[in-house]
């Protein structure tokens, strides 16, 4: 398994900080969620013998803020001025939630460098559902405040969708990789509810591995299971719900090596 090693790269929307681990076979690309960062797959890459790039976009983690406007494709494009700097020529790639549709753009986008495109969950929205995330994340989740006191919001939003006995560590992680975000937290979610991907799915070229824990996207997952791309593996992953690189990161190490073969 390869030390996870650090980077910072230019793209043509500012720096992106990456991380990344050697190894023997087809690289694998990895996309995280929102508002997380590349951090959230460092467990599968210990796991890992074949060379992994986890990058934070651009907006989080410790990347560049990029475009004000930014969409799909521009995270799409960023991500690819990583790869390019990493010198991979084909790749696998694998995203979750935010991740997913970026996975699926970069698939579109340059199809003949991607070998397989794997998502963990389908988020497509209806019109509804748009406008509930967009009017969420209009704004960042507390404003600062002299006593500290906003911090608790932070803290408390990682409680929803999760059931004790917390790990509260990772928890503590987890409120950090959104404070790094600060007052751009509706862009990202901008871009993913302005993004067909229903239709993109359609349009994507590389064969697709859907895994699907029963998470807060698992009722978008399933919605979405009989209008897949014709020859989609659909894992059922009932046994999962959030955090599932963190709480089960041997069985998805297994996953990842049996759907994106090496």
């Amino acid at each position: 398994m390869g030390t996870i090693r650090r980077s910072i790269v230019d793209t043509p929307y500012g720096q992106m900080h990456a991380r990344a681990s050697s190894g023997d076979g087809r690289p694998l690309l990895l996309l995280h969620q929102s508002p997380r960062s590349g951090l959230m797959y460092e467990p599968l890459m210990e796991r890992s013998a074949r060379p992994t790039m986890a990058p934070d976009r651009l907006g989080y983690g410790f990347s560049d803020p990029g475009p004000d406007e930014p969409t799909i494709e521009t995270y799409a494009e960023a991500t690819m001025a990583v790869v390019e700097d990493a010198g991979w020529e084909t790749f696998d790639v694998l995203g979750i939630h935010t991740g997913s549709m970026e996975a699926v753009a970069i698939g579109i986008g340059w199809p003949d460098r991607v070998n397989r495109v794997a998502v963990v969950a389908v988020p497509v929205f209806n019109e509804a559902e748009a406008a509930e995330i967009a009017s969420l994340y209009a704004e960042p989740r507390a404003r600062p405040v002299e006593d500290g006191s906003h911090l608790l919001e932070y803290w408390r939003a990682r409680l929803v969708w999760r059931d004790p006995p917390y790990d509260l560590q990772h928890l503590q992680s987890l409120t950090v990789e959104e404070l790094l975000v600060g007052d751009r937290a509706h862009v990202a979610y901008r871009a993913v509810v302005n993004w067909p991907m229903q239709q993109r799915l359609d349009e994507l070229p590389a064969p697709l591995v859907v895994f699907a824990p029963h998470d807060d996207l698992i009722v978008q997952t399933r919605y979405m299971r009989d209008k897949l791309p014709p020859g989609t593996v659909y894992v059922d992953l009932p046994h999962m719900d959030m955090d599932i690189f963190h709480r089960h990161p041997d069985e998805m190490a297994s996953l990842v090596r049996e759907h994106l073969p090496e």
